[in-house]
C-alpha cells in the first residue's frame, strides 16, 4: 500500500504535467499556472535532460517562458507511474511521459525525486532518458 507522501508524489506527477502542457499550449490563465507550476520545484532543483544536459531551476524557468503558447496541440500523457524508493520525506518515481504534438509523438522515461514537506510537494531532481520511436 502506497504511502501518504507517495500518493502525494504521484498526484505531483500527474498534476505538475497537467501545468507544464497549459503553459505550453497558452491556455488563458497560463501566467498563473506557470507561477504555481514553479512553486513546485524546491530551489536547488536540478534536471538532466533527454539530451544529456545538466540544467538548474533558472534554466526551467526560462524553458517555460520562452516557450510559453509555443505549442498549442500538445498534450502530454503520464502513464506507469511506480515509487523506485522513498526515505522519510523524500519519494523517487518513475513514469512514462508521452508528448502528442500534432502528428509527432515522443515519449521519455523519467524519474524524479520529490520531497514532501507539510504535504507539499517539492521536485529536487528529475532525470528524463528517449524512448526511441
Amino acid at each position: 500500500m502506497p504511502t501518504e507522501n507517495a500518493l502525494i508524489a504521484h498526484r505531483s506527477v500527474v498534476e505538475l504535467h497537467q501545468w507544464i502542457e497549459a503553459v505550453f499550449r497558452g491556455a488563458p490563465d497560463s501566467v498563473a499556472v506557470r507561477e504555481r507550476l514553479m512553486g513546485s520545484f524546491h530551489r536547488d532543483f536540478i534536471m538532466v535532460t533527454t539530451g544529456g544536459q545538466t540544467v538548474g531551476l533558472p534554466e526551467v524557468e526560462a524553458l517555460f517562458q520562452r516557450l510559453a503558447g509555443a505549442r498549442p496541440a500538445l498534450n502530454i500523457e503520464i502513464d506507469a507511474c511506480e515509487t523506485l524508493a522513498q526515505e522519510k520525506s523524500q519519494v523517487v518515481c518513475r513514469y512514462r511521459e508521452t508528448h502528442h504534438d500534432g502528428d509527432s509523438v515522443q515519449a521519455r522515461w523519467s524519474v524524479a525525486m520529490i520531497e514532501v514537506i507539510d504535504q507539499q510537494p517539492y521536485w529536487r531532481f528529475l532525470q528524463e532518458t528517449a524512448i526511441p520511436a
